[in-house]
């Protein structure tokens, strides 16, 4: 059997693997009061760094743009983001975060940190980790590969 082959025969694992720790992360997000959705939803808001728009939300997180008004509001009424006009063009609404919702995604983020990190010290033997780490850095490229959008 070609090396290819065998690649190609690992991949559902890998991917049910890959699954499975996201599946964990989240219960771990629900077990902290948020749901995960709020969370995907104020990290991007962070990553665009006061540049964010409730648009560019859904299409980055593939979420229906009725869906992100509705979170939106209530991040909004929670005092987690602020909502600005965009002063080049009054039609956008520039979202970011206040400083309860950074405190909030920095606590939430740190926590599920610390659950993976244990979960790697339980589970893994330090050589192991040390690849998983190798290998995070390697999937980060993988997601931002553009090929096989389905």
């Amino acid at each position: 059997m070609k090396d290819t082959d065998k690649r190609r025969q690992a991949v559902p694992s890998l991917r049910n693997s890959i699954v499975a720790v996201a599946r964990r992360l989240k219960q771990s997000a629900k077990l902290q009061g948020e749901t995960w959705t709020n969370l995907m939803v104020l990290g991007a808001i962070e990553r665009d760094d006061g540049q964010a728009t409730p648009t560019q939300i859904a299409f980055d997180l593939d979420l229906r743009s009725s869906n992100v008004a509705q979170i939106l509001g209530e991040l909004d009424e929670r005092d987690l983001i602020e909502k600005k006009s965009d002063p080049a063009d009054k039609r956008k609404t520039r979202l970011s975060l206040t400083e309860t919702g950074r405190v909030l995604l920095f606590k939430t983020r740190s926590q599920r940190d610390d659950w993976l990190f244990e979960a790697m010290n339980e589970c893994l033997s330090e050589q192991e980790q040390d690849l998983l780490i190798a290998a995070g850095e390697i999937m980060h490229r993988l997601s931002l590969a553009r090929h096989g959008k389905g």
